[in-house]
């Protein structure tokens, strides 16, 4: 299955776990987003074009990371009137991996935040308990054979 997605003036064809480069969209970096503008949805011969859009249709996609593009360099120059400038320029961009495309329930999905994606994949050990409780004791040890030593 595949897609056609608007983001950032442009349009991408995406399919699951495609990675792609995308104008900067303000998420960091671990999230999920839901990208909603779908042009259209294909999966072999079946071929859903929206006008403009699919209803109710999405894509669901995760940040990697914030990036920058390659450096372009501008040179103005004007003839004859020793005037010449050089400017260089980066773009924003985003790494997004393709994690779903759904074709209807674009309403029912929510994007996490990658601190709740976090949480469910390490569990706090159980330890951290025991660890508190047997400082005190250790250091009441340790005074006391400082105590012997005077």
């Amino acid at each position: 299955m595949y897609a056609v997605v608007k983001t950032g003036g442009k349009q991408y064809r995406v399919e699951k776990e495609d990675v792609l480069l995308v104008e900067k969209l303000s998420a960091n970096d671990g999230d999920q987003i839901v990208l909603d503008n779908v042009l259209m949805i294909g999966e072999g011969e079946k071929i859903t074009v929206g006008s403009p859009l699919v209803n109710d249709a999405a894509v669901m996609a995760q940040v990697i990371r914030q990036t920058r593009g390659p450096k372009i360099t501008i040179i103005y120059k004007r003839r004859r009137k020793n005037s010449r400038r050089k400017q260089g320029h980066k773009q924003n961009l985003t790494l997004l991996k393709i994690i779903d495309i759904a074709e209807t329930g674009a309403s029912k999905l929510e994007p996490k935040k990658a601190a709740e994606i976090k949480a469910k994949t390490v569990a706090k050990p159980a330890e951290t308990k025991a660890k508190t409780v047997a400082k005190p004791a250790e250091t009441k040890a340790k005074t006391a054979i400082k105590e012997e030593k005077k």
